[in-house]
C-alpha cells in the first residue's frame, strides 16, 4: 500500500513540476526577462491548474496560494 502512494504521490508532483516549469519557461521566452514576476505567474498557473475541477473559488485560491509559495520560494532561494 504504501509503494502504491508512494507511486501517487510522486505522479502527481511530476505532473506540479511540470506545468510550473513549463508554464515559467513560456513566460520567460515570452517576457524576455528573469525575474520573480515569472514565478509567480508559474505558480498561478499550476495552483489553478491543480484545483480547476474544483470549481471557480478553488481555482482562484490555488492561483493565489501556489503564486504566493512561489515568490516566497523564489525570494528564499534567491536568484538562479
Amino acid at each position: 500500500a504504501t509503494g502504491k502512494r508512494a507511486i501517487g504521490m510522486g505522479q502527481n508532483f511530476a505532473v506540479i513540476t511540470a506545468i510550473f516549469q513549463g508554464t515559467e519557461c513560456v513566460v520567460e521566452k515570452y517576457r524576455g526577462k528573469h525575474d520573480v514576476m515569472n514565478s509567480m505567474i508559474s505558480g498561478c498557473a499550476a495552483g489553478a491548474a491543480l484545483s480547476a475541477k474544483s470549481g471557480p473559488l478553488r481555482l482562484t485560491g490555488g492561483c493565489g496560494g501556489f503564486a504566493a509559495f512561489s515568490v516566497v520560494m523564489e525570494q528564499f532561494m534567491g536568484p538562479h
